[in-house]
């Protein structure tokens, strides 16, 4: 033990004798061996204290991780460094040595380390300006994924395979990239879809807009939209937009490829023909070839011609009843939409929404404002009167009620509620007023329909006027202007 503490102070002495210059301060080894371990204590200390400040202390005044992350970082590293001083004033180190240490790191910055300095500069520039948060799922090259971590120097992006990519600030500071959280929480897909010539368009618009409401990731607002791109060589092309929540990007591929599937499933169901590419061969001056025989030559027109006029007239008929409802014919049943044209009937398809409802649940209660009609196309449900405890009708698949709450903006006469799971198309007041914006002729043609029955429309009327809901002009007004006036005032045309 004795020999120990005699090496110990011998090893001592030695580091002792040995002193450098730094400024204007003597310093021994023994000094800077001191000095290193407490900046080791002070950088551990100050790496606890940054987690300390992110993880519990500024929580509660920041709620953003990436500002959380610069306010603890500058905290930490700033008391760090002030206790450093300290520790090196009270040792009795001159600090105003360090000034040329300082400007010899500068120029270390200057010229080795600028790459990292335009990394620091960048992660604070996304930190401070927040175009690019954690949680974000972006686009930079072909790198896709969300951003799991923005630190000063780099950013970490999470894969859809679940790998990590560290990327440098700076590269997305000045690159171009996709943001898909910035200022929106939701995202437009697009679905191309090719059907046959001999397709009905309403039919097929119809068909895809009741496939995405199937999907349950789809959000219903903003509205999913079929667009007709347009006629290419052997089929109709379209496009099905819909929109997703920015957080699901995630899972876009497996969204698109159910929808896909459905797609697929319900245009077959429908006898809708998703068309193969076809070609046509034309030979010139065939008899004289001298690649193949002349009764060869024939015999392959023949069998071109042949199979052209069988790949024409063995396609299913547009018609085809499949043995599913369609919406377009039951809408035409209605007795006001029954003179709209295919052109009217496709945007009511493309205006209206699929409502679920479950067994006995209640879709709307009497004296309910009547704000939206419905076809059920799967279920049925029970229309009843609270005040007389009675049932008024049981309707089933294939019946439509509302239409002229709707249109009117009567109050519901009676209440419904499921019989059983329930499945309807319905038009809301909303849907329907921005229909008729569109299309300002509409509103004359349903009004000239509306004005055939005009011994409902006095019925209705005189319940308004019990309930005290028709005001004195409408009263005096004949039964046409009425129902001009009142469709127009609910529907805000």
């Amino acid at each position: 033990m004795f020999n120990l503490q005699k090496i110990f102070n011998n090893l001592i002495g030695i580091l002792d004798s040995i002193t450098f210059s730094i400024g204007k301060n003597e310093v021994t080894l023994t000094y800077l061996f001191q000095v290193i371990a407490y900046l080791i204590i002070i950088a551990i200390l100050a790496n606890y204290l940054n987690k300390i400040l992110r993880r519990r202390l500024l929580t509660r005044l920041i709620s953003e991780h990436g500002i959380r992350y610069v306010f603890a970082s500058l905290i930490s590293y700033g008391v760090g460094a002030f206790c450093f001083i300290i520790i090196l004033q009270t040792t009795g180190f001159n600090v105003s040595a360090l000034a040329f240490l300082g400007g010899g790191v500068g120029i270390g910055i200057g010229l080795g380390l600028q790459g990292m300095t335009k990394n620091l500069v960048s992660g604070l520039s996304l930190l401070l300006e927040r175009k690019i948060k954690i949680g974000n799922f972006i686009k930079f090259n072909e790198i896709e994924g969300y951003v799991t971590e923005i630190s000063t120097r780099s950013a970490t992006i999470q894969l859809e395979n679940g790998a990590s990519v560290i990327v440098p600030n700076r590269n997305l500071m000045e690159n171009p990239l996709t943001n898909y959280h910035y200022k929106t929480d939701n995202v437009r897909l697009n679905l191309l879809i090719r059907v046959d010539y001999n397709s009905d368009l309403v039919l097929v618009t119809e068909t895809l807009l009741m496939s995405v409401y199937s999907e349950n990731h789809i959000i219903k607002n903003p509205h999913p939209k079929v667009i007709f791109k347009g006629f290419a060589d052997s089929c109709l092309e379209f496009e099905l937009w819909f929109w997703i929540e920015s957080d699901n990007m995630g899972i876009r591929f497996e969204i698109m490829s159910s929808l896909y599937f459905a797609v697929e499933y319900n245009l077959r169901k429908r006898q809708i023909r998703i068309p193969l590419a076809q070609r046509e061969l034309w030979f010139k001056n065939y008899e004289t070839t001298n690649f193949l025989p002349t009764n060869q030559a024939d015999h392959l027109i023949t069998l071109a011609t042949h199979q052209a006029i069988n790949n024409h007239y063995t396609q299913p008929d547009r018609l085809t009843s499949s043995g599913l409802l369609s919406i377009k014919d039951l809408l035409t049943k209605v007795e006001y939409f029954k003179t709209l044209d295919d052109l009217h009937i496709r945007k009511l398809i493309e205006i209206g929404t699929l409502k679920q409802l479950k067994h006995n649940e209640v879709l709307f209660k009497e004296n309910d404002p009547g704000d939206a009609f419905y076809i059920i196309l799967s279920g049925a449900v029970e229309i009843y009167t609270e005040t007389l405890n009675k049932t008024l009708a049981i309707l089933q698949k294939g019946d439509f009620f509302g239409e002229l709450a709707l249109m009117l903006g009567i109050p519901r006469t009676a209440s419904v509620k499921a019989q059983q799971e329930t499945i309807l198309f319905s038009i809301n007041n909303q849907q329907f007023d921005r229909l008729l914006k569109d299309y300002p002729e509409l509103s004359e043609c349903i009004i000239g329909q509306l004005t055939k029955n005009q011994e409902e429309l006095n019925r209705r009327r005189q319940e308004l006027k019990e309930k005290g809901l028709l005001k004195v002009e409408e009263e005096e007004s004949n039964i046409i202007d009425w129902v001009r006036h009142r469709l127009q005032s609910i529907l805000t045309l």
